[in-house]
C-alpha cells in the first residue's frame, strides 16, 4: 500500500504521522515548530524526517476551529453547507471572512474553519504531495480512538494557554466540542455543567500535577492519560487518525475541503480511476495475448508429445491390436462352442426317453431345432413322452402317422421336431 501522511496543524507545532505498509502498517512520527502564519519551514523539516507522499490528510487544532450547534433546514449536506458559505457571520465570529464548513446530515454539530490560513497551509503542504482530506482534529482523533475500541470517553485536549479543548466522543462520534479558556477551575466547572464529570475523563499531553489537580476538583472522575494506539503516542492520535481516513473518496460537505481544493481534488480522482481502468484494460489485453500465446505454445509442445509417444508406442499399438484380434477370435469360438450342438449328448438322451420297441431312421439338426423320423408301436405315446422330458422343448409332430407292418407287428411312422436345451 502506498505511503500515507497524516499532519495536524497546531498553534505552535505541526506534527506528522507517516503510515506504510500493506498489513500491519508502520507509522514513523515527527513534531516540529510552526508558525501558522508561514508554515514553509515547517513543511520543509516534515520533508527531511518523512519525506514526500503521495497521499496528505490535514486535520485542524480546535484553537482553529469554529466549533456550533446551528439549526438549519432539513436540506442537503451540501445545500446547509452553502447557506453558512453565504453568511457566515450569521453562525461565526467573523467578518468579512471566507470560511469552509464542515456539515453532518444527522446532526446539527457543525465545523468551520477561515479560509484563507487553510489555502496557506494546503499550498506549503502540497510541496510533500497532494492533500486529500481536510478534516476537525477532534474527528480524527476519535477514527484513531476507534482502533482500540475506546468509543465513548472525554477527553481534554490540554493547551494550556491556548485553552483547553474538551471533546465529547460517543458510539465512536463526537458528539460536543468546546474550547475553554482559564484556568483547570474554569475546564472543571465546564464538565460539571455538561454533566462530563462522571467517569474516566483522558488527558493529553499527560501531566500528573494538572492531572492530580483536575482530579482534586472533579473527585468523581478517573483521569486518565491517552492510549497509545498501533505504536502512535497520545499527542499524534489526531494526525494519525487524519491519515486512517485517506483511502476513499471524501464525502466534501462533512469536511474542510475548500470549494477549489474539492474541484482538484475530483479531477485528480478521475484521472486515476481512468489511467486505473486503462492500466486495467491493458493487462486484462495482456493477460489475454499472454494465455493466448501460452496456449499456442502449449498446443505445439502437446502435439509433438503426442506425435513422439505416437512413434515410441506403434510397437506395442500393433501387439494390441493382435492381442484384441485374437481374444475377439477366442470370445467368437467360445459362443460357437456354447451354441453348437452336441449330437451325442441329445442320442444319449433320446435312447433314455424313447420306449421300448421304438427306433430312428434318421436325425437332422441346426442349432438347437431337432428333427427325427423312425417308428414307434404309439408314435401319440412317444409325443407325450419326449414332452415329459425338461432337456425337450417344443415336441410336435411334422406330419401325420401311418401305420405300417413289419414281420408280423404293426408300426406307427413318425417325424417329429423338438429344442433340445440340456439341463445345467
Amino acid at each position: 500500500m502506498m505511503a500515507r501522511l497524516g499532519v495536524e496543524v497546531g498553534t505552535r507545532t505541526m506534527r506528522g504521522v507517516r503510515l506504510e505498509g500493506w498489513f500491519r502498517s508502520r507509522a514513523r512520527v515527527v513534531e516540529v515548530e510552526c508558525d501558522p502564519a508561514n508554515p514553509t519551514e515547517a513543511v520543509d523539516a516534515l520533508r527531511e524526517h518523512l519525506g514526500r507522499t503521495r497521499r496528505i490528510a490535514l486535520a485542524l487544532d480546535i484553537p482553529f476551529l469554529f466549533m456550533k450547534r446551528v439549526k438549519l433546514p432539513p436540506l442537503p449536506e451540501s445545500e446547509k453547507r452553502e447557506i453558512l458559505r453565504l453568511e457566515p457571520e450569521r453562525f461565526f465570529p467573523v467578518r468579512a471572512e471566507e470560511i469552509v464548513p464542515a456539515v453532518r446530515d444527522d446532526d446539527d454539530l457543525v465545523f468551520a474553519t477561515r479560509e484563507t490560513p487553510l489555502a496557506t497551509w494546503v499550498a506549503a503542504l502540497e510541496a510533500l504531495g497532494p492533500v486529500d482530506v481536510i478534516e476537525p482534529g477532534p474527528l480524527a482523533l476519535a477514527r484513531a480512538l476507534a482502533q482500540v475500541q475506546l468509543t465513548g470517553a472525554v477527553v481534554l485536549l490540554d493547551g494550556q494557554a491556548d485553552g483547553i479543548g474538551i471533546v465529547e466522543i460517543d458510539a465512536g462520534r463526537v458528539r460536543c466540542v468546546r474550547r475553554v479558556f482559564g484556568t483547570l477551575d474554569d475546564a472543571a466547572a465546564a464538565l460539571v455543567e455538561n454533566q462530563g464529570a462522571a467517569g474516566p475523563i483522558y488527558l493529553t499531553p499527560w501531566n500528573e500535577d494538572r492531572g492530580r489537580a483536575l482530579g482534586a476538583l472533579l473527585p468523581e472522575a478517573v483521569m486518565q492519560p491517552l492510549p497509545t494506539v498501533a505504536d502512535v503516542v497520545s499527542p499524534f492520535l489526531p494526525a494519525y487518525g487524519a491519515a486512517l481516513g485517506i483511502g476513499t473518496k471524501p464525502n466534501f460537505p462533512r469536511t474542510l475541503v475548500s470549494r477549489e481544493l474539492g474541484a482538484r481534488i475530483t479531477a485528480r480522482w478521475w484521472r486515476q480511476l481512468g489511467l486505473a481502468v486503462a492500466v486495467s484494460v491493458a493487462a486484462l489485453a495482456f493477460a489475454i495475448a499472454s494465455a493466448d500465446a501460452w496456449r499456442a505454445r502449449a498446443t505445439r509442445s502437446l502435439d509433438a508429445s503426442l506425435q513422439s509417444l505416437k512413434q515410441r508406442a506403434a510397437p506395442a499399438l500393433a501387439l494390441q491390436n493382435q492381442l484384441l484380434a485374437l481374444d475377439r477370435e477366442a470370445q467368437a469360438i467360445r459362443e460357437i462352442e456354447q451354441k453348437r450342438p452336441d449330437p451325442l449328448g441329445v442320442l444319449q438322451a433320446l435312447s433314455k426317453r424313447l420306449p421300448a420297441g421304438a427306433y430312428l431312421r434318421g436325425i437332422r439338426w441346426s442349432g438347437t431345432d431337432w428333427q427325427i423320423d423312425g417308428f414307434a408301436p404309439n408314435a401319440s405315446r412317444l409325443v407325450a413322452q419326449l414332452g415329459a422330458a425338461p432337456e425337450f422343448k417344443e415336441v410336435r409332430f411334422l406330419s401325420a402317422t401311418t401305420r405300417v407292418a413289419l414281420g408280423d407287428r404293426t408300426y406307427e411312422s413318425f417325424a417329429l421336431a423338438f429344442r433340445y436345451a440340456p439341463a445345467p
